[in-house]
């Protein structure tokens, strides 16, 4: 039994340089500690050495070890000592005689990552010195040590880290990524199968008993140094590919990218997971391991995000992977297309099963618009989830999201072929195929115990068919997306004339059976039918309308023209079809009149006209009537119901509760959309309205007081922005209404989008003054909008480019106000984005460039204010790269010849104000 404590008096008197923490840098150095170390153990190195050997069952290399060299006495002296320890103390135990103080603890700990510095971190693959993670070690040789100590570092290493005290504060972190750096270094030296075993169980014990996610961390961080060599880098991608293939692993890479900003980390997960390097059964293991990942983080939207996005970049990878996540994504709704058992009253899925898998898919495709999987995967299921929105109970969330799928599905169809086609085969029922459709076995049936509020999918007898497909308008009309709505309406319309317009047959066969006069009535009508119960539960739901009227109503006109003409027999079917259409046309010319007066609307008169010639059916030729008194103009729309309904929108604005007047503000918004003729011209008074409205403290109203300013410049530009410029600049104004017309001015001017720039003396003058302002909050405010506005105007700044830099100039040497200072930096990196071409202020570049650099440079400066200086200097560095690829700086510099010495007359005019500027 050796002297413990006599070992620790040893450790005590060291002074451990690398560790960390440890006591800091002094004058004692590896000869001092050499000393100290001979002192305490008498035992010679050489007989050190040859102990080490055999205990840890390493076979020394051919070439004799330099005992000579300070570095290799050091590393073995503390390879003996630390050895001694683990084997003399039993870390592993809870016994009081076994436990040591936190102080004796901290001393083996220092220990370790002095040990690991010198025999793990210093002698490493030269490459790796190239990282700055490495930089603490001198890269010349002068710390390097015999390879069979490397070996033996590496084998006490892998039992050293299985002390679980030793990871306090994840003190053997930096030892846990030297010892990983050592082993691929050594593996690249061409070892020996022994070796190479020795090392392969280094790297397992590293993956199964340490973190996975700093494994991933510490190969990365390692692959990420510049200017590796091919042996290196391919030995590290082969260890990301084995690991990222293996159990867990990339719940691992994920921890091990762990970011604040969800959407970047995301990116960089899919571009590590989806490689076209990769074989395809690592593709197709990673795609079965991450969507077993993601069914277990459905509540953690920021983890699903990265599962996500790489399933999807995998499945776009190619075919085979598209297959493959089919099948796999078609095991979540097995238990419910193919039950394994059909025994009555068995319960298939309870409700939290049903609910998880849609709470899932919920996540996989509608998450967002770029980190969700192809909506073309939904449409086999299509019969499925509309079966399971007709069943379960309208008071469970989960309905919602089957509304979502549903409708991301039908949203993302090309609208010529790719929706109609859905459609028809959807409305006809056809899940046969070709490709095979998904719909709920026959014997399920999804049962709502009342009592308990519960939900279960039990099998049952046999269900009759029913007509799961008449749920869909229901569907889209209790949604808000009206624009899907709409083009949905005009397919299934466009299907309706095709069909009617499709040749019949011209000989039948005798019917024998029940069963075949069935199928034939179902072929015939079915279908049409159908349609057509669809198309009635649609054209009475009062969004369609104003959508149809503002923007679909080309393709509705052309589709009623198609409709007119058709000539059927039996002609029921037919009118009926024509009848509806023609009072959703009354209604739509008695909401617009510019619709009334429309080339496509005029093109409609000679149709109705020989239909209402023809026609002997009463209903059709009473809705035929006034459509052509709308068309001939005998008769206008009454004005009487738009002047009450401006009259009540007035009313409900000047109301003082503000949930009324926001409902007010809703109806006038609705009203300038669909241009209605008596709220256009009372514009004036609607702008003075709204800015009486604007001064309200509510944030509710005066937030949707700034939407119908939005609308109003629509109808008056130049009117709009100059009264709300005058608001702005107003002194007497309360600062929390001017910077509320801030807010408004900026929003109608990206709803004008670039064409603004007609008026970008008045915007950019108007938030100039702003910037000159000695209250703090609204000078902040200005520049804030000053950089909105450069960014919207892009490059039509360059006459106020020199006022602006003045500006910004002074309020970053004398501005004492934070968020002011901040909103320059940020004016003045958007103004380098709107640059043509730098050498038209070549001579500002210099300048600005120092100013960003110093500040970009100042640790001591405001970190937000740091980012924007990096951003602008990012910008002039890209703008520059661009400038050298595009064309030569000296081919683009023009020749011209100045005659000096004229005296030119002076301007006419005198100094301008600032103003008055562009």
């Amino acid at each position: 039994m050796i002297n413990i404590p006599k070992y620790f008096a040893l450790l005590d008197e060291l002074n451990f340089e690398h560790a960390a923490p440890g006591k800091g840098q002094t004058d004692k150095s590896v000869q001092g500690n050499l000393i100290i170390l001979a002192k305490y153990v008498q035992l010679d190195v050489s007989q050190q050495l040859q102990e080490l050997f055999t205990d840890l069952n390493v076979e020394p290399e051919t070439a004799p070890i330099d005992l000579e060299n300070c570095i290799n006495c050091y590393i073995i002296r503390l390879l003996h000592v630390l050895h001694t320890l683990s084997r003399n103390i039993n870390f592993h135990s809870d016994a009081k005689e076994d436990l040591i103080s936190v102080a004796h603890l901290r001393l083996c700990i220092q220990a370790t990552q002095e040990l690991g510095y010198y025999a793990l971190r210093a002698q490493l693959h030269e490459d790796f010195y190239k990282s700055p993670v490495f930089k603490d070690v001198p890269n010349n040789g002068q710390l390097g040590c015999h390879s069979s100590l490397i070996w033996l570092s590496v084998a006490l290493f892998t039992r050293l880290l299985s002390i679980r005290q030793l990871h306090i504060a994840n003190a053997m972190e930096l030892v846990q990524r030297d010892l990983l750096a050592v082993v691929i270094s050594l593996r690249v030296r061409q070892p020996t199968s022994a070796q190479r075993s020795q090392l392969d169980a280094a790297l397992a014990y590293l993956w199964h008993n340490e973190s996975k996610a700093d494994y991933f961390r510490h190969v990365l961080l390692l692959k990420a140094t510049p200017q590796l060599c091919a042996v290196l880098a391919k030995e590290l991608h082969q260890q990301l590919l084995s690991k990222l293939g293996a159990a867990h692993g990339f719940a691992s890479l994920l921890a091990a990218l762990q970011t604040p900003n969800a959407t970047r980390n995301a990116e960089i997960v899919a571009n590590i997971v989806a490689q076209r390097g990769y074989s395809l059964g690592l593709q197709q293991r990673l795609l079965a391991q991450i969507l077993d990942f993601c069914r277990l983080q459905v509540a953690h939207a920021n983890s699903l995000l990265a599962g996500v996005l790489s399933l999807r970049r995998l499945c776009e990878l190619n075919a085979a992977n598209r297959e493959c996540l089919e099948q796999l994504l078609g095991q979540d709704w097995q238990p419910l297309t193919s039950p394994a058992d059909l025994l009555n009253g068995l319960i298939v899925w309870d409700q939290a099963q049903l609910c998880d898998c849609l709470r899932l898919w919920q996540q996989l495709f509608c998450s967002s618009s770029v980190a969700c999987l192809p909506s073309v995967l939904l449409a086999p299921y299509m019969p499925l989830l509309l079966q399971l929105y007709k069943q379960l109970p309208q008071t469970l969330p989960e309905r919602k999201a089957l509304a979502a799928l549903i409708s991301r599905c039908l949203d993302n169809r090309e609208l010529r072929e790719e929706l109609p086609a859905l459609l028809q085969r959807l409305f006809s029922w056809d899940i046969a195929g070709p490709p095979p459709w998904l719909a709920l076995h026959p014997r399920l049936v999804v049962k709502h115990a009342a009592d308990l509020d519960l939900i279960t999918v039990q099998v049952a007898q046999e269900q009759a068919e029913h007509n799961y497909c008449r749920v869909l308008p229901a569907l889209l009309m209790a949604g808000s997306d009206q624009a899907l709505t709409t083009k949905v309406f005009l397919a299934l319309l466009g299907l309706m004339v095709q069909q009617l317009a499709a040749p019949e047959p011209t000989s039948i066969e005798l019917l024998s059976t029940e069963t075949e006069l069935a199928q034939f009535l179902q072929l015939k009508y079915q279908l049409k039918l159908e349609l057509l119960v669809a198309l009635e539960q649609l054209v009475w739901h009062e969004p369609l309308k104003t959508q149809l009227a503002a923007t679909q109503s080309k393709p509705f006109m052309e589709l009623v023209l198609l409709l007119l003409d058709i000539k059927v027999q039996p002609a029921q079917l037919a009118e009926q079809m024509q009848l509806l259409v023609l009072l959703l046309l009354q209604e739509l010319f008695e909401r617009s009149e510019q619709l009334q007066l429309a080339d496509c609307t005029r093109r409609l008169q000679q149709p109705l006209e020989q239909l209402a010639k023809h026609t002997s059916n009463p209903l059709l030729k009473n809705a035929l009537l006034p459509l052509l008194e709308l068309l001939g103009g005998d008769r206008q729309p009454s004005r009487a119901p738009t002047l009450t309904s401006f009259q009540r929108a007035r009313e409900l604005i000047e109301d003082q509760q503000p949930h009324l007047q926001v409902y007010g503000i809703q109806l006038m918004l609705e009203a300038l959309r669909r241009k209605d003729p008596a709220f256009m011209s009372q514009s004036h008074r609607i702008i003075a309205l709204a800015l009486s409205t604007l001064k309200h403290k509510e944030s509710y109203t005066f937030l949707n007081c700034v939407r119908l300013f939005v609308e109003l410049v629509h109808i008056m530009e130049s009117q709009v922005l100059e009264m709300l410029s005058d608001e702005y600049l107003s002194e007497t104004a309360d600062l929390d209404y001017r910077l509320v017309v801030g807010e408004a001015i900026l929003k109608a001017a990206q709803e004008v989008g670039p064409l603004c720039y007609r008026y970008k003396a008045v915007l950019f003058n108007c938030f100039l003054h702003g910037a000159r302002s000695d209250l703090d909050e609204f000078r902040s405010s200005a520049y804030a909008n000053l950089a909105q506005l450069c960014r919207l105007l892009a490059h039509q700044v360059h006459s106020f480019f020199q006022e602006l830099l003045h500006l910004i100039d002074a309020e970053l040497s004398s501005g004492r106000y934070l968020p002011a200072k901040r909103g320059a930096l940020l004016v003045l990196a958007e103004l380098l984005a709107g640059m043509e071409s730098l050498l038209d202020y070549q001579d500002m570049l210099q300048p600005i460039y120092r100013l960003l650099r110093a500040i970009e440079a100042n640790e001591s400066c405001d970190p937000q204010m740091r980012q924007h200086a990096a951003n602008g200097l990012k910008i002039i560095n890209e703008k520059c790269r661009e400038l050298l690829k595009t064309e030569s700086p000296v081919n683009q510099l023009q020749r011209e010849i100045k005659v000096l010495g004229i005296k030119k007359p002076p301007p006419a005019s005198g100094k301008r104000h600032i103003l008055k500027l562009n």
